[in-house]
């Protein structure tokens, strides 16, 4: 089974808009109840600048730029902590003008052995097609729906390629869902990407596990 051999499972709610780094900080985030003071004192503080903040704490990363705010983990027991965390953060800014948000799974997949590694790319794009090569591999495979079927504003895209964290004799392969939504001018509020990110929150992980059961059985038969 494909998800057996699931190794890292990378996690981030990213949002597009336009803020303001420096205040969101650890002390801030501590003043505003949304973490303990001893986290916030604990941060481990990688840059504090006008132009981008970037700190982690024991489960999250957390990265802030002008037009990009970023919350990452690997650790599946807080993704849920990652989403209230955001809009816990963004209650409390409710002027903060965001255009988009994207729900985002990297989820790394160990394999076997090269042939391997090779039967799937052959299983994704079939190399026979690439004879006009010489000893032809796959190096990354992007697949986009441009028109959501949930009729939101927005697209999923997939992408397959080699790991860059599961290498050598641990080698392995990545699959990257992109669960993105944006919005028109008119419903552009910060509220309403709260009550979208709340609504939607299960059905983007399930139509991410439904991707890889998928996967699994059109195209990767390991």
């Amino acid at each position: 089974m494909l998800l057996e051999k699931r190794q890292i499972y990378n996690f981030s709610l990213v949002a597009l808009g336009d803020f303001n780094p420096k205040i969101i900080q650890p002390f801030w985030l501590a003043n505003k109840g949304l973490i303990g003071e001893k986290e916030a004192e604990d941060a481990n503080i990688e840059l504090i600048h006008s132009e981008l903040v970037k700190y982690s704490l024991t489960w999250v990363d957390i990265q802030i730029q002008q037009n990009r705010f970023e919350l990452k983990s690997s650790q599946e027991p807080y993704f849920e902590s990652i989403r209230d965390l955001f809009i816990g953060i963004f209650s409390k800014l409710q002027e903060t003008p965001m255009k988009s948000f994207g729900i985002n799974h990297i989820m790394h997949f160990s394999a076997r052995d090269e042939q391997e590694m090779f039967n799937i790319g052959n299983n994704l794009a079939p190399l026979n097609n690439w004879d006009m090569l010489n000893n032809p591999r796959v190096l990354n495979l992007e697949i986009v729906e441009n028109k959501r079927s949930d009729g939101f504003d927005g697209k999923i895209r997939v992408k397959i390629q080699p790991s860059d964290l599961l290498i050598g004799s641990n080698m392995g392969f990545s699959i990257s869902i992109n669960d993105h939504y944006s919005f028109q001018e008119k419903n552009q509020t910060t509220d309403n990407v709260l009550k979208l990110i709340s609504s939607q929150w299960k059905s983007s992980f399930n139509s991410a596990q439904e991707i890889i059961n998928k996967l699994e059985e059109k195209l990767f038969r390991l």
